[in-house]
């Protein structure tokens, strides 16, 4: 079994079963490898491994590696863009322990919850995709073991209070109140709010109540619901005027919001 999702700044694989892959290097990522059932055996620049539960690797970049698992076995593997990883801890050079320690029930709930999400949205849906990206960069960092530890805590160790006092919010909030049918990405509302992009979702979040994204999304199906029921627009015309990628992305939004499609909603 394996299940592979990928977005511009990351790779989520589950691998489950009777696999092996040959020896190959990342040259721009680190790979992060987590078994989570069984035992992997893996060959890193040419040292061998045996990895069971609670412990994982980390390849640099440039590094040499294979493995395989047998029957009943299971393994995450995380590949991430170094660059995007260097934007979260920007002053300091990034060297991981090669051996880590996890806890399996952990990381792959929080595993579920990542491949789950980026399955539901709208693969043109960056704003969403980032969401998620944010949170597995920042997981690693946070359990990661390396030179990062202390600039990653100073990064983000910060008071929960301090967002919702900022006036940066109020320019924040009109900036998606003006522009949420538009395409909008984390980065240009982290720039209004003069803040790194994990601080600014988890504040967000704090004081608004919900990720930015599911912010943006409500507005768009308040506004979907107010079209539906005063206009003679079809679907498909709301669905574009409101910024969804495709009718097919609008009618699951809407559906999960609601508890009903758009033309039940615009009959009842």
């Amino acid at each position: 079994m394996i299940v592979q999702i990928t977005t511009p700044l990351l790779e989520l694989w589950r691998i489950g079963g009777q696999f092996s892959n040959l020896p190959h290097a990342h040259e721009g990522e680190f790979q992060v490898t987590v078994p989570v059932t069984g035992t992997c055996f893996f060959t890193q620049e040419n040292k061998e491994y045996m990895v069971a539960g609670g412990k994982g690797l980390v390849q640099h970049p440039h590094e040499n590696h294979y493995f395989h698992i047998g029957h009943g076995a299971e393994v995450l593997v995380f590949r991430i863009d170094r660059s995007s990883l260097k934007k979260l801890v920007p002053y300091t050079e990034l060297e991981f322990s090669v051996q880590q320690e996890f806890d399996p029930t952990v990381v792959s709930g929080h595993f579920r919850r990542w491949m789950r999400a980026l399955l539901e949205c709208d693969p043109t849906d960056r704003l969403a995709q980032e969401e998620v990206e944010t949170g597995v960069l920042h997981f690693l960092l946070g359990s990661l073991a390396g030179s990062h530890e202390n600039a990653s805590k100073a990064n983000t160790d910060l008071p929960v209070g301090v967002f919702t006092s900022d006036p940066y919010l109020r320019l924040v909030l009109e900036y998606i109140h003006a522009h949420y049918s538009d395409e909008i990405h984390i980065e240009e509302l982290a720039s209004i709010a003069l803040q790194s992009r994990f601080h600014f979702i988890r504040s967000f979040k704090n004081a608004v109540g919900v990720p930015p994204y599911q912010y943006v999304l409500r507005l768009r199906i308040e506004e979907a619901k107010r079209l539906l029921e005063r206009t003679d627009l079809s679907v498909t015309d709301v669905s574009c005027s409101l910024g969804f990628s495709s009718p097919s992305q609008f009618y699951r939004a809407f559906a999960r919001s609601v508890g009903m499609t758009p033309e039940k909603y615009r009959s009842s």
